[in-house]
């Protein structure tokens, strides 16, 4: 089975040498696997994920996404590998108040290489996504989303990271500020969406419990060097 992604001796300074550095000898995520890492508050668990998702570069060694060396590209080839391959929840699922629900879901959509004539494709896929995410025609149109539920928003946040077709979703601790029926619904969606989506999940989190709902998992601070 192919890899998405392939880690060899990673290692990340920050331009401080006194803060945190992240060693890693080996690290591989098969394709269309749902991969959980944990580790401690502080472990480089984040800071992993930005390596990933090419937010951050790293100081040496080998970072390979589908066979793309990213850390080799430009800055600009970076965002648009993200924007075309690679869908984030993030913690807060960052929602912006001012928008729309759907304009939140299509936000990714202006970064990627599609053409204005697929504007037609993204609507009617975020609309056929919403009705399997239970999300409501008239919740995606009203004007602004300030007044969403908890609930809302986490559907909203799925649905953002998987309209591009990405291969690969990143989440980082996208369950810590939710209490257990939230959060539960919300692994129950991810986790349906992947399988229908063939999409490899990669999860940041330090609750343990979340375990049992993923093919593997990792401890982080076993890889680090």
């Amino acid at each position: 089975m192919n890899n998405v992604i392939e880690i060899n001796d990673l290692l990340f300074e920050w331009n401080n040498k006194n803060q945190f550095s992240l060693k890693i000898k080996e690290l591989n995520v098969q394709n269309k696997k749902k991969i959980i890492i944990f580790g401690r508050s502080g472990s480089g668990k984040s800071t992993l994920l930005n390596l990933i998702s090419g937010i951050l570069s790293p100081t040496s060694g080998t970072l390979c996404i589908k066979n793309t060396e990213i850390n080799k590209l430009s800055q600009k080839k970076k965002d648009q590998f993200r924007a075309n391959n690679i869908g984030v929840i993030f913690q807060q699922f960052n929602i912006l108040d001012y928008l729309s629900p759907l304009q939140n879901i299509l936000l990714p959509c202006f970064f990627t290489q599609f053409k204005k004539n697929d504007k037609e494709y993204f609507y009617n896929r975020t609309f056929d996504l919403a009705q399997k995410l239970d999300i409501k025609k008239n919740i995606l149109l009203q004007n602004n989303s300030k007044d969403l539920s908890v609930g809302q928003k986490q559907r909203i946040a799925i649905l953002r990271a998987i309209i591009n077709k990405p291969f690969l979703i990143l989440a980082d601790e996208a369950t810590s500020a939710l209490d257990e029926n939230n959060k539960n619904d919300f692994i129950n969606l991810l986790m349906n969406l992947c399988d229908e989506e063939e999409v490899t999940l990669l999860m940041a989190s330090h609750d343990t419990s979340l375990e049992k709902n993923f093919d593997t998992s990792i401890n982080l601070e076993k890889v680090l060097l």
